[in-house]
């Protein structure tokens, strides 16, 4: 026969959850970065650029890196999330086109020109991301 639990049981059970989430304070994006062993290879990267996606929700870093003759975009995306992604390049009258090998659903693509990494679909650029700050007054 089926046990049933009491509103106060299940009430109870949420409410010891929610005070334990509570307790524990979330890892920060570098804390994060540290634990899953991202900077023990940092020295082997030439950094081509970074920069800071200031749409509004967003406050997304993103690292253009050459390593071992591949060219990476690595996002750290403002939840802490990460992704790496490797890119085919391509100079272009506008600057260097960036295409993700692993494909794009949307046929979305960057360039990289002086004013910072462009976004790009089939409509043509739809956001500049700057240089990150301490990069641009470098």
């Amino acid at each position: 026969m089926a046990t049933m639990l009491s509103a106060a049981a299940v009430f109870g059970s949420f409410a010891a959850t929610e005070s334990w989430q509570s307790r524990v304070a979330p890892l920060s994006a570098l804390m994060r970065r540290r634990l899953g062993g991202w900077e023990e290879h940092m020295d082997l990267r030439e950094t081509i650029g970074s920069f800071v996606d200031e749409r509004p929700e967003q406050g997304d870093s993103l690292t253009l890196y050459r390593e071992n003759g591949r060219v990476y975009l690595q996002t750290w995306f403002s939840d802490g999330c990460h992704s790496r992604d490797e890119m085919a390049v391509t100079q272009t009258e506008h600057g260097m086109r960036l295409d993700d090998k692993g494909g794009n659903f949307f046929g979305e693509f960057f360039v990289m020109t002086a004013a910072g990494l462009e976004f790009h679909n089939d409509a043509g650029c739809f956001y500049t991301a700057p240089f990150y700050r301490e990069q641009a007054e470098a």
